[in-house]
């Protein structure tokens, strides 16, 4: 019988998605795909995986709201353009006013891009 009081930190944690996420900060850009114009803003983001990442915005965005997003693939001099669908875009109250956190699933990638990006999170980031 397991012991109730047990760090709850050091037992196993089920992972629902299906990529490995790393909590590391890159630069990316993003916009709405329906801007008419293409000025673009600049964060980091605060995990990433093959399928999706999280990042910070200076607003909050509809779940469902399509993104382009350009990122530079850790150790590599290759930029991807990625077509992303908005997950969840939430205000916190532990960052600067009007900063969200924004999460996102790929959705227009290719499979050599999305590998791309699984290798640069085997080789540069996971521990």
């Amino acid at each position: 019988m397991p012991d109730h009081n047990e760090d709850l930190d050091s037992r196993p944690v089920f992972e629902r998605r299906r990529f490995v996420r790393v909590g590391r900060t890159f630069v990316v850009s993003y916009r709405e795909a329906s801007a008419k114009d293409l000025k673009t803003d600049i964060t980091q983001t605060m995990n990433i995986s093959a399928g999706g990442l999280m990042f910070t915005t200076d607003r909050q965005f509809s779940s469902g709201s399509t993104l382009i997003l350009k990122l530079r693939v850790p150790g590599t001099q290759n930029y991807i353009d990625i077509k992303v669908k908005v997950v969840d875009s939430k205000k916190r109250s532990s960052f600067k006013s009007g900063i969200c956190e924004t999460r996102v699933q790929f959705t227009g990638i290719s499979e050599k891009d999305k590998d791309l990006i699984g290798k640069a999170i085997e080789t540069h980031f996971k521990r």
